[in-house]
This record gives structure tokens, C-alpha cells and sequence, in this order.
């Protein structure tokens, strides 16, 4: 169980921080995963995106917020796809919202 202190935090922290860091760190979680899938390093990635290693360390500590194209390049660099969203779950609410 959480402490009474923690649960107290939770509860005040505003529910688009909580969203934000739930997100960061799926996002830093797959990165990881795809890099060690494939056997890189976080150096080899940084040599491969023409970037310093300490700004891909950056990215993967939480000291970089993410941008679209950031992510972009990083998928086009993995060949694998950070973020995924069910287009089958956007259609479906798209036509409820339509009709």
C-alpha cells in the first residue's frame, strides 16, 4: 500500500502530468526495447542519427520532450514503430461522433 504521503502527491498532481509521464516513459520503454532487440547501443544509435550520445541519453532519461518529428526520425532510424494507434479504434469512434 502507499504511504499516506504518496497517496497525497498523487492526488494533487494534475491528471495531464500524470498522463504525460505514463506516455514518456511507454515511449522510452519501447525505445529501449527496440535498441536491444536490434543490438545497438544508445552510441551506435547517436552515430547513426548523426546526433552526440548525450543528447540521445537526454531523450532516454526524461530531460527531452519529445517532438512528432523527433519520434519520426527515430522510427525511420529503428525501422520499428514507437507509437502505435489502432486505426480500427479511430474509425469506430470517428463514426459514433459522426452519426
Amino acid at each position: 500500500m502507499r504511504s499516506k504521503v504518496a497517496k497525497q502527491i498523487l492526488e494533487e498532481t494534475p491528471a495531464e502530468v500524470r498522463i504525460f509521464v505514463r506516455q514518456y516513459t511507454d515511449i522510452v520503454i519501447r525505445i529501449e526495447q527496440i535498441l536491444q532487440a536490434k543490438g545497438y547501443t544508445q552510441k551506435d544509435l547517436a552515430g547513426r542519427m548523426g546526433k552526440k550520445a548525450s543528447e540521445i541519453n537526454k531523450w532516454l532519461k526524461g530531460n527531452h520532450n519529445f517532438t512528432l518529428m523527433t519520434l519520426a526520425k527515430l522510427e525511420a532510424e529503428l525501422g520499428e514503430p514507437i507509437i502505435h494507434i489502432s486505426s480500427q479504434r479511430l474509425h469506430k469512434k470517428t463514426r459514433k461522433q459522426i452519426a
